[in-house]
């Protein structure tokens, strides 16, 4: 959807607390890992280490970093601002507008579907 369509619209990924740190939660995952073998990463506790996770998955995933995006991580050593915040983990979706929250997504069998979000941004710059 980035760069997609004709919206004005600034994209803003924010990085936060890894959802199978192997330190942390028992549970593996490799569902959606390209060559299907489970994450295996512990959790960050510092803001750099977050850095090399993200780079490390915005290269697993294909995100790009064209600057279509803007990326940002949540800090560790300030306690996860933005997790406190806004609740994203494990992920979640958000439309911020004139400093009003307009949208959040909500999960469905565990997952977030980007139609939604499609569907709300189409209404609102039809």
């Amino acid at each position: 959807m980035v760069g997609s369509e004709d919206w004005s619209v600034d994209w803003l990924m924010v990085y936060i607390e890894e959802a199978h740190a192997n330190d942390e939660w028992p549970v593996r995952s490799g569902r959606y890992v390209p060559d299907g073998k489970p994450v295996e990463i512990e959790q960050p506790k510092t803001t750099e280490r977050r850095v090399e996770v993200c780079k490390e998955f915005l290269g697993t995933y294909g995100v790009p970093t064209d600057g279509a995006m803007s990326v940002v991580v949540d800090s560790p050593e300030a306690g996860n601002p933005f997790e406190k915040a806004f609740a994203p983990w494990p992920v979640r979706m958000y439309v911020i507008e004139d400093g009003k929250m307009e949208f959040i997504s909500a999960p469905t069998e565990c997952s977030h579907n980007v139609g939604d979000l499609r569907a709300w941004l189409e209404q609102r710059f039809k």
